[in-house]
């Protein structure tokens, strides 16, 4: 009986989230190695080890273009078996071009529920605050005569602060994992400076296929209101020492003219240190768009 009320309890507070969905325009960036750590899309994917994770990511979009887009990315959790919980910090900036930038700090929290000795139920709740900010003096324009028009051109610096909540839920084996989340609970709308409420669903393996080779298939779906983006990932890992893997993404609002796809290389050292870097590839319709786009990722437990 008890762990059927808490599967009856996830069960609601996730259909009562997806009947909040009413958002569109600004949406959150999909990192190719966030799989790694996911507790900035699911607070609940802190992990069960008593090791303290550090994780660290950047993002360097169209390289040789000016201003292009930058996105940094701090994970920070710790795990304590005598409360079956796990803490931690996310810290997530997104340089969007010139003079815009975003930056969205939030503490974690789930709790970790044994349903047998096999699996693992997680739920998670993270809060903090989303900060926004416009420099127009950062810009030139070609038109010198919009400067002095209102309507056209911001004239101040502007500064923009607001609450943010995610909640989610993940379900472990040794093998396999499923997740679901959503983010920016408290936004019904999406502005320059804040995202809308985003649904995720996602799910990953771990399957032996020798003694020195492992397989990890996984699958996740991002919900937005018109926006649906899949990301189908299949990684190979060697001695659990180097793992390369290959990573589509479609929209799948536009599948022919908007996609991507990323090629991922890294290695491991001793449970403790893991390095990973990943090439991005325009696909569809926009491909002639630069695909100079690289992610490279630092891992550390201790």
């Amino acid at each position: 009986m008890k762990n059927k009320s808490i599967f009856k309890l996830v069960a609601v507070l996730c259909c009562t989230l997806m009947c909040l969905n009413t958002t569109q325009a600004q949406q959150d960036l999909l990192l190719s190695q966030q799989l790694f750590s996911r507790i900035n899309v699911n607070p609940a994917g802190t992990g069960n080890n008593e090791k303290f994770d550090l994780f660290v990511l950047g993002r360097f979009q169209w390289i040789g273009v000016d201003n292009g887009p930058k996105v940094g990315l701090m994970n920070f959790t710790a795990y304590s078996e005598r409360f079956k919980s796990s803490a931690g910090l996310t810290i997530f900036h997104d340089h969007l071009g010139i003079g815009h930038s975003t930056t969205n700090v939030q503490a974690v929290y789930s709790y970790h529920l044994d349903i047998t000795e096999k699996y693992i139920l997680s739920l998670g709740l993270s809060g903090g605050v989303n900060f926004g900010y416009f420099n127009p003096q950062n810009n030139i324009l070609r038109d010198e005569t919009e400067y002095s028009d209102p309507d056209t051109y911001v004239q101040e610096k502007t500064t923009e602060v607001k609450p943010d909540l995610n909640f989610g839920f993940e379900f472990t084996s040794k093998h396999w994992m499923v997740g679901a989340s959503c983010t920016h609970l408290l936004n019904d709308s999406s502005t320059t400076f804040k995202a809308g409420r985003h649904f995720y669903v996602y799910g990953r393996g771990f399957i032996p296929v020798s003694e020195h080779f492992d397989v990890a298939p996984a699958l996740a779906y991002m919900h937005k209101k018109k926006v649906n983006v899949l990301e189908i990932n299949a990684m190979a890992f060697y001695n659990r020492f180097i793992w390369g893997g290959v990573t589509w993404q479609p929209d799948l609002s536009n599948p022919t003219e908007m996609s991507m796809m990323a090629i991922t290389l890294g290695i491991e050292w001793n449970d403790m240190f893991r390095v990973g870097y990943t090439y991005n590839l325009n696909l569809g319709k926009f491909n002639n768009l630069p695909s100079n786009t690289h992610e490279i990722m630092l891992s550390v437990q201790f």
